[in-house]
């Protein structure tokens, strides 16, 4: 895959999802004029990105909703949810394609859903615009629909011998007429559409019309294409849609039969509807800027005329330049021009000796002494030209201050816009965070290597030196690894983005009105991280849609508001990120949590009787608990809070839940900002080491062993007036050795927050917080429950990291 493509997909994702916002918004706010120019102009430059390659499927989707929005922007039709359904369904065309193109995937196979797509966008202007008729001219958009409408074709511009011609060749081959109008836009997509025109395969005719009179040269917007491009090909029509696959709307194409030919009248079945736009500009020849006369003579127009007089200005200009021969040879050309357009090709090679006159003398007056004398084309001579023409030239002064090239090009972008944004490679920066990690590591055994030179080799000044190098080392790493962690760092609204959409989706299917409110969607958090919050979210989210909010019958039965309200609250603290979901539905019912949870066997009776209501909240994080009578595609199949609470545990969060019946319920997530680099504690157990990662750990206490008590086989404490469990962490991973206490008779005592709940892992011993680079266990050792990963230690040692989660839950 070619860079330009790779930025093209980014860029076009991009614009997908400001796409569908910005539709969500206009149901909202449907007279928001801002909002639909904004919104009409990313489809627009979407669609004209897509034009640089070959998806004929996406252009042609894209160019229908532009079509669409074009006629909402313009008045000539009313922004409904209909409307937006479409356009959103168009989106999610485009997004499937984007998603194939980098498996290179065959698009043609989905020709048939974009030629539909397209269809259904258009029906809708076609639609309207019947509606209009209707109501200003009823009888007359009747007869316009009638089967026995015909259009004709401007045959007569033909010379009837090649008419003639075409009679004959008509028996035989193929002849079809087409009409080519470009959009007046298309250069600034990177169309050309006089290469598109010449390129036709077998033409056997052409001409070239303006679309308006031309303006006087001065006023003429270059950037602006108002031709209209006649030719009959010979080509058979398979070849014709191939050519202009990618303008398919811009070109219109019909069979030149033998009784076309012979009276130039087409019905509107056989032009398939497309040669109307044609014969609309065929019957006003008077905007055009040329046409031709019965006898195929040239009769000039203002602008010609315009053309002309500025030549013959600029060969008044003075001689005493280094560049006259160049001046002259174009003079030269464009008159040649003028005269091979006329048909005047008898005055070309006196044009051509005026020229040789001029070149060899050094001096414009031969040429313009030519072009004075050929009257033929109306040119007046040089002094009425140079007062009467005033007008139509518009030069600008000499000392006129000139204009910025980009300042009236559409879209331009000024010098000081470059750079503003560097789009990098997910790939370079995980690479940076791989070295960093490395980096990381190789910091941390510099202490080894200082207490080594102190200890064994008894250079004590060396170790000294070595641990002052070290603090700079560190400062240097820490910045470094700041720096590209900021670089990771994405804003979450990555991740919100989505939801209205979702919101919008659901609620609409299961009848309900809901209202989402997005907060703090700046907060930033890695971008491993944001990932991992996808899935989780969107499941919270249907649930609350689907469980918590009741439909407006419901809700104004209750003495609450018809639409219900969903919040979605992101904010940091203390080095954390915290996302709130609350709803203001009916909440969850402890006593219907717990005759569910007792129908499935999820807890017994006797656990039926003594949990609390929050407890059985909480069963909802149950693998296989579901609340849904039914099994549909949003409910029912007993997935949900357990994949979410399985999600959150992976990157070392935590979820909590809270409700209250009739008024909502609320879950807070706690993810970590980033993990790359984990910071651990390291312990010791039975004469081995391992790292706990110290966003679990609460504190490290010494606790006498009288103080110990044992409740129900299991040892406990009282910590700070509160019971707390004890686990031997020997016991967890199978070893039979005691844990060793000090000389105090102490047992070290590790205080852990699993599950919101607070639990004491004994071991040996407490060692130092280090920074780590987690790598995952690979092959079979991945299966081994308790174990997060492990991690390379400064001395070269390896670190095994515990998941004290898993432990626990696995005894």
């Amino acid at each position: 895959m070619t860079p330009i493509l790779q930025q093209f997909l980014s860029e076009a994702r991009d614009f997908l999802q400001s796409i569908s916002e910005k539709l969500l918004q206009l149901e909202k706010a449907p007279d928001d004029a801002a909002l639909m120019a904004d919104l009409f102009r990313s489809v627009h430059t979407l669609k004209g990105n897509s034009g640089l390659f070959d998806f004929p499927e996406m252009s042609r989707v894209l160019h229908a909703a532009e079509d669409l929005m074009s006629a909402v922007r313009d008045g000539r039709l009313t922004f409904s949810q209909q409307l937006a359904d479409r356009l959103l369904d168009a989106m999610d065309f485009v997004a499937l394609l984007l998603d194939e193109i980098p498996a290179g995937t065959d698009a043609s196979a989905h020709a048939p859903a974009s030629v539909s797509l397209a269809a259904s966008l258009r029906e809708l202007i076609v639609d309207a615009q019947q509606v209009d008729d209707e109501q200003v001219h009823p009888g007359e958009a009747a007869t316009s629909r009638g089967s026995a409408a015909a259009v004709m074709l401007p045959l007569d511009a033909v010379p009837e011998a090649l008419r003639a011609a075409w009679r004959e060749a008509a028996r035989a081959v193929p002849l079809h007429w087409i009409v080519y109008t470009p959009e007046r836009d298309c250069f600034f997509k990177g169309e050309d559409p006089f290469h598109q025109a010449r390129q036709t395969p077998a033409i056997v005719w052409q001409r070239v019309k303006s679309m308006e009179v031309w303006p006087p040269l001065a006023e003429l917007d270059p950037y602006q294409c108002v031709l209209r491009f006649d030719l009959v090909s010979g080509a058979a029509r398979a070849a014709l849609d191939e050519h202009f696959r990618y303008v398919p709307e811009q070109v219109s194409i019909v069979p030149l039969t033998l009784q076309v030919l012979e009276s130039g009248l087409v019905t509107a079945s056989a032009a398939e509807g497309a040669v109307h736009a044609a014969a609309n500009n065929a019957a006003t020849p008077d905007a055009a800027a040329a046409h031709d006369s019965g006898n195929g003579t040239f009769a000039l127009t203002s602008f010609a005329e315009a053309i002309l007089a500025a030549q013959v200005t600029a060969l008044s200009l003075p001689d005493d330049v280094a560049w006259l021969p160049g001046r002259v040879r174009a003079i030269a050309s464009t008159l040649a021009a003028c005269f091979r357009s006329s048909g005047r090709i008898d005055a070309l090679p006196s044009l051509a000796a005026a020229l040789a006159t001029a070149l060899s003398l050094n001096r414009a007056a031969p040429l313009r002494d030519w072009v004075t004398a050929h009257d033929a084309l109306q040119v007046l001579p040089l002094e009425a030209t140079t007062q009467s023409k005033t007008a139509n030239t518009s030069a600008p002064a000499p000392d006129a201050a000139p204009q910025p090239v980009n300042a009236d090009i559409p879209g331009g972008r000024r010098p000081d816009d470059a750079g503003a944004v560097l789009k990098v490679d997910q790939t370079k920066i995980d690479r940076l965070m791989s070295l960093i990690g490395e980096m990381v590591v190789a910091k941390n055994g510099l202490p080894f290597l200082a207490a080594r030179a102190e200890s064994v080799y008894g250079v004590r000044d060396l170790a000294r030196e070595i641990k002052t190098q070290y603090a700079v080392i560190n400062r240097i790493a820490e910045e470094m690894q700041d720096g590209i962690m900021q670089i990771r760092m994405m804003p979450i609204s990555g991740v919100f983005q989505r939801f209205p959409r979702l919101v919008r989706d659901i609620s609409r299917k299961l009848g309900k009105e809901v209202l989402l409110t997005l907060e703090g969607e700046q907060t930033e958090a890695d971008k491993n991280i944001i990932e991992a919050l996808a899935e989780p979210l969107i499941h919270i989210v249907r649930n609350s849609l689907d469980h918590g909010i009741e439909t407006p019958q419901v809700r104004r039965d209750a003495g609450k508001a018809a639409e219900g309200h969903v919040v979605i609250r992101a904010s940091q603290d203390s080095g954390r990120v915290l996302i709130d979901i609350s709803d203001d539905g009916k909440g969850i019912d402890p006593a219907v949590i717990k005759r569910k949870a007792y129908e499935k066997g999820i807890i017994d009776e006797a656990e039926l009787e003594r949990i609390s209501d929050q407890e059985a909240v909480n069963l909802v994080f149950a693998a296989g608990f579901s609340t849904a009578e039914t099994v549909s595609d949003l409910s029912g199949r007993g997935v949900g809070m357990d994949v979410v609470r399985n999600a959150v545990e992976r990157v070392n969060g935590s979820v909590s839940l809270t409700s209250e019946t009739g008024k909502g319920t609320r879950i807070c997530l706690s993810l970590p900002l980033s993990m790359a680099v984990t910071n651990v504690m390291v312990i010791e157990s039975n004469k081995q080491i391992f790292g706990v990662p110290m966003d679990m750990v609460l504190e490290t206490v010494r606790i006498p062993r009288g103080a110990i008590r044992s409740i129900k086989n299991r040892q406990t404490t009282v910590l700070r007036n509160r019971i707390l469990p004890l686990r031997s962490l020997n016991e967890m991973l199978a070893e039979n050795s005691p844990q060793v206490s000090n000389e105090l008779d102490e047992i070290a005592t590790l205080v852990v927050q699993i599950h919101g709940e607070s639990l004491g892992i004994v071991v040996d011993d407490f060692r130092e917080v280090v920074d780590i680079i987690l790598k995952p266990m690979g092959g079979i050792l991945n299966a081994v429950p308790g174990y997060s990963g492990s991690a390379l230690l400064g001395d070269g040692s390896v670190l095994m990291v515990l998941n004290p989660k898993e432990l626990v839950s696995w005894q």
